[in-house]
C-alpha cells in the first residue's frame, strides 16, 4: 500500500520539477524576445534612442576584436548615447535601412544558455539584402547582445569606444 503512494509522489515531484524548468525557460525566452522585438522595431522606426536602451554596452578593441563584456563600457551614459548616435550617422550616410526582421529559431547550448536566430531584410542604396544575426540577453547586464554577418552591425550594436573613421576604412564601407 505504501509503495504505490511513494511511487506516485516521486512521479508527481518529477513532473513538477520538469514543469517549473519549462516555465522558467519560457519566461526567459519571452523576456529576450521582448528586447529583440523592441530593438529591431526601433531600428526600423528610426527610434535610435529606444534601440540604444535595449543594448548591452561594452568597449571594443578592434585590433584584437576583443569584447570586454564584464567590464561594460568606460563611457558615461551620456557619452555612450552620443557615441551610439554617431555610429547611427554612418548608417544614414551609407543609405542603410533595416526593413524587416523575423525570429526564426531559439537555440540552446547547455539547457539554460540560449540565443535567438534572426533573419533581417536590409536595404542599402535601393538594393535588398538578407542578413543573419543572433541575439541573446547578456547574463551580467540583462540587455541585448547581437552578432551576425551584416557588415554594418557594429554601427548599430552595443560596441563602444572605438575609432569610427578607422573602422569604416578597415571595413571598406
Amino acid at each position: 500500500m505504501k509503495k504505490p503512494i511513494i511511487i506516485m509522489l516521486i512521479i508527481t515531484l518529477g513532473f513538477m520539477l520538469t514543469g517549473c524548468n519549462f516555465i522558467e525557460k519560457q519566461i526567459k525566452e519571452q523576456k529576450a524576445e521582448g528586447f529583440i522585438k523592441e530593438y529591431y522595431q526601433a531600428i526600423i522606426d528610426e527610434d535610435y534612442e529606444k534601440a540604444f536602451e535595449q543594448l548591452d554596452l561594452h568597449d571594443y578593441d578592434s585590433k584584437n576584436e576583443d569584447v570586454k563584456l564584464i567590464e561594460g563600457t568606460t563611457l558615461s551614459d551620456e557619452e555612450a548615447k552620443k557615441f551610439y548616435l554617431k555610429k547611427i550617422e554612418v548608417l544614414k550616410e551609407k543609405n542603410y535601412k533595416l526593413k524587416g526582421f523575423e525570429i526564426v529559431e531559439v537555440e540552446y547550448e547547455d539547457g539554460h544558455s540560449f540565443w535567438h536566430h534572426i533573419k533581417l531584410e536590409v536595404e542599402q542604396n535601393g538594393d535588398i539584402y538578407e542578413r543573419n544575426e543572433t541575439a541573446s540577453l547578456y547574463a551580467y547586464g540583462g540587455k541585448l547582445l547581437i552578432s551576425g554577418d551584416d557588415p554594418y552591425i557594429k554601427y548599430r550594436d552595443g560596441k563602444m569606444n572605438f575609432d569610427i573613421k578607422k573602422e569604416i576604412e578597415k571595413d571598406g564601407i
